[in-house]
Formats: structure tokens, sequence, C-alpha cells
């Protein structure tokens, strides 16, 4: 349902709060800044108007998606689904004002700020720095017309809700247990142009300020800072290489040999601390530094950057952390002898530096006693998705692996790949001791398929 209401806005000189920058957890990745990347939601497809209201809302919702986090109704309504604990503040991204554009040519859009069940302040969403930088900023009360604003907000949100409301018999809620109420979309229409903002922090959240990746949203990278013109997908003049064929060519490396070699030992593999290597696109190997090593993390800080052409690293046997339980019994670590989401989180940053569409030098190795394997990037840049290195994914992960007990390490992996992380273009390969490699795929059951490269 769409509403228009009107408001005389003089947007100049708002003040506002600005959504603190996230960070990253366990399989730790430090990389240098992407060329600038576009967001795929707002790239018009040809005569298409870009709706920016409704990019901000998918961006945002994707992101509480794949980072498990709460900024919007929607993952309000899913965390309450699943039993979990909610917040009480959120975005309410089906009510906004209409598309602003600055004088800057910075593009924003007004969403209300939902708090116990009534609107409770203003975001600001904004896109700038030529469409490759989104930010959510909280508007201060001293803003010039914040009251008319908000009241105009508040009218909005009770109109859209009040139905609900009388239908709930829970003190106001929308719904017997707090379900944040469905208001269909509305849209208020506010004349005027925004211009400058200052602000803080928004309770101090983790809601990154910046680029594409955390919301999994790029176009292909533009390098050396794009053009002003239409955005293109860069090509390739050559035809990638098929990753076979990579493969057979890089166990043939004496360079790549000897780091595997110097990882897979069972004197390598019992320690409590993972080892590796970063191999450069000119073929220089370098020691990979191990994260500190806790209850819950044992693995390696991987310095990505545009210069990056693959990492090796080791996954440990179970081992002694030196605790104990309240029993009395000793807590043993037991790592995944497979690849983890944060591993696959390392591909796909690396594959967010490629500009030319080819991604077949990219490769991750992982060395255990489980065997040896490696996983490669074969899809487009519409396939690159970041954020699987933080804690909730390693949990996940885990329970996971409870939950299918019986599981290989493989069939677990592939499925959790395409289950839970919805990752696509993403191919594993197990290199075998005789030399024979295999690419390992779900059949239509859902179990593991092994095919052998050609000789």
């Amino acid at each position: 349902m769409k509403k228009n209401l009107f408001v005389r806005l003089l947007f100049g000189a708002a003040l506002v709060a600005s959504l603190a920058s996230c960070r990253s957890e366990d399989f730790l990745n430090s990389h240098e800044e992407a060329p600038p990347s576009k967001f795929r939601v707002f790239t018009a497809q040809k005569d298409e108007t870009i709706n920016y209201g409704k990019g901000f809302k998918t961006l945002l919702e994707h992101y509480d998606d794949i980072h498990k986090v709460q900024h919007t109704a929607q993952a309000v309504r899913n965390a309450l689904k699943n039993s979990l604990e909610t917040t009480d503040e959120y975005v309410e991204m089906n009510i906004r004002s209409q598309d602003f554009t600055t004088k800057t040519n910075e593009k924003f859009t007004l969403f209300p700020l939902i708090k116990n069940q009534q609107v409770d302040g203003i975001i600001i969403a904004v896109l700038k720095e030529n469409e490759t930088q989104v930010e959510f900023l909280k508007m201060y009360p001293e803003a010039e017309n914040y009251s008319e604003m908000l009241k105009l907000f508040r009218e909005a949100y009770l109109k859209n809700t009040l139905p609900q409301r009388l239908a709930a018999k829970a003190n106001g809620s929308c719904s017997s247990d707090g379900t944040p109420c469905d208001t269909g979309e509305v849209i208020i229409t506010m004349p005027g142009a925004g211009g400058g903002y200052t602000g803080g922090t928004w309770n101090g959240d983790t809601l990154p300020a910046g680029g594409c990746l955390p919301y999994d949203n790029c176009l292909n990278p533009e390098g050396g800072g794009g053009s002003g013109g239409g955005e293109t997908n860069p090509t390739n003049n050559s035809a990638p290489v098929n990753p076979c064929d990579k493969l057979k060519t890089q166990n043939l490396s004496a360079d790549y040999k000897a780091k595997i070699e110097e990882l897979d030992k069972p004197s390598v593999f019992s320690l409590k601390k993972e080892t590796g290597f970063l191999e450069s696109k000119s073929g220089v190997f370098t020691q990979l530094q191990p994260a500190a090593s806790t209850s819950s993390s044992d693995g390696m800080t991987v310095p990505v950057t545009s210069n990056t052409k693959g990492y090796i690293h080791t996954h440990l046997n179970d081992y002694d952390t030196g605790k104990f339980n309240d029993e009395g019994l000793p807590l043993i670590n037991q790592p995944i002898r497979m690849f983890s989401p944060a591993d696959v989180n390392t591909l796909m940053i690396m594959a967010g530096f490629v500009t030319d569409g080819d991604y077949s030098q990219l490769y991750g190795t992982m060395v255990s006693s489980y065997g040896n394997y490696t996983i490669m990037f074969t899809g487009t840049a519409s396939d690159i998705k970041t954020g699987f290195d933080t804690e909730q994914w390693r949990k996940d992960y885990m329970k996971y692996k409870e939950d299918h007990d019986f599981w290989t390490f493989e069939k677990l992996f592939l499925n959790f790949l395409k289950d839970k992380m919805n990752v696509q273009g993403v191919e594993l390969y197990k290199i075998k001791d005789n030399g024979t490699i295999q690419k390992k795929t779900l059949n239509a059951n859902n179990n593991v398929q092994s095919d052998d490269c050609p000789q």
C-alpha cells in the first residue's frame, strides 16, 4: 500500500549519528582497500529507473541475514520464528521518504527508527563517493524540522499498524509475541534537498559504513578508481584455465610441493595453532602468522591484497586445551578437518580484487590428516559473497557438524556451503597421495560424488 504525504523540509544542516563499523572474528582477514566497486542494487538495467529506497532496504535486510544480526523488522521477525532473543530497536524499511539527491550528487532516503513498538528516531540511508559507499546515519533531534518529520513518521506508522494493534490484545504490540507490524509500503513525500550533516554512533552498533563487500552486493571492481560513465564488467581476452589443469600445474611446482611437504606432517597436525603460507602472484611464499589461540580459535591471519594468488594452511587434529569442565574432565578442541566458512570468505575477498573476470589462478589449500584439499572460485562477480568470517558463522558450522555427526567432512562442507551459506561458484578438489585430483560435488541426493580430473 502506498501513501503520499507532504511536509516542508529544509534539510541542509541536519545533524545525524553514524552507525559504527563492524569487526570480523576467528579466521582473520586483513587486506588493502579494494578498487571501488558500485552496488548491484543501485545499477540500472537498460531504461530502468533506480529506486534508491528499495535498494537501501535490500542491502540492510540482506546484511542482517548474512551476518545474523538485527537492524530491520524482517530480521526481528526471523529471530522470533527461531525463538531467539530480539532487539527492541530496529529500522522499519517499509516506511520511507522519497529519494533525495544532494548538490554533491549523493543519494539519501529517510526511514523511521522503531523502539518499543513506536517511532523513536529517524535514520538516513546515504549513497555517496560516486555511488560506491553506503552509510546509515541517525539524525539528531537538533536537526531543523526534526519534530515535524518525526511526527509525520509516527502518524504513518500508527495509521498503518492500528488494525493489527487493536486485534492483538498485547498492550499495543502488533501481535502477542511482539512481532513487528506489517505496515505495507508507505512513501512520505518531502520537498527540499539534503546538504551536510554530522554525527556520532548509533548505540555503538556494528553496521559498517563503507563499500559493497559486507552487503554481498558488488559489481566487478572497476580498478583505478573507475570511470565516470556507465558500469561495465571488464573481460579477459584469454580463456580462463580449467581448474583441473590449473591444479595439475600447481602440484608440479617445486616451490608449492615443498610447502605442502613442510605442512603435511603428524608433528604439524598435533600443534595447537594452524600453520601456513601465502603465495603472491609472482610465486613468492611467505609464512602466515597464527591468530591468538583460544578455546574457540586456532586459526591463521591471512593478509589478502590485490597481489595475493592463494594460501596454504593446516587444519589440526583434536588437542587438549589444558582446561577442564565443571566435572574435572579435560576440554578437547575438535577442529573440523575441512574448509571453514572463514576459509571461503578469504577466497571471496581474493576474488573481489579481480578486475578482468579471470579467477582461475586463485586458490585456497587445506592440509590435514584427513587429506589435502583445494577450493577454487569458478563463479562470476555476482557470486562473490563475504561476511563468513564471524564467530556466529563458526558456531553455526560447529552446530551443523553436531547435527550431522555421521557425515564425512566432505559432505558436511559441501552441504553447508549450499544450504546455509548459499554460495555459488566455489568448487572443492581433493589431491590424493598418488597425485590424482578429484572434483567433489553433491549429487541429487546431496551425497558426495567424486570425479577424477583427466590425466
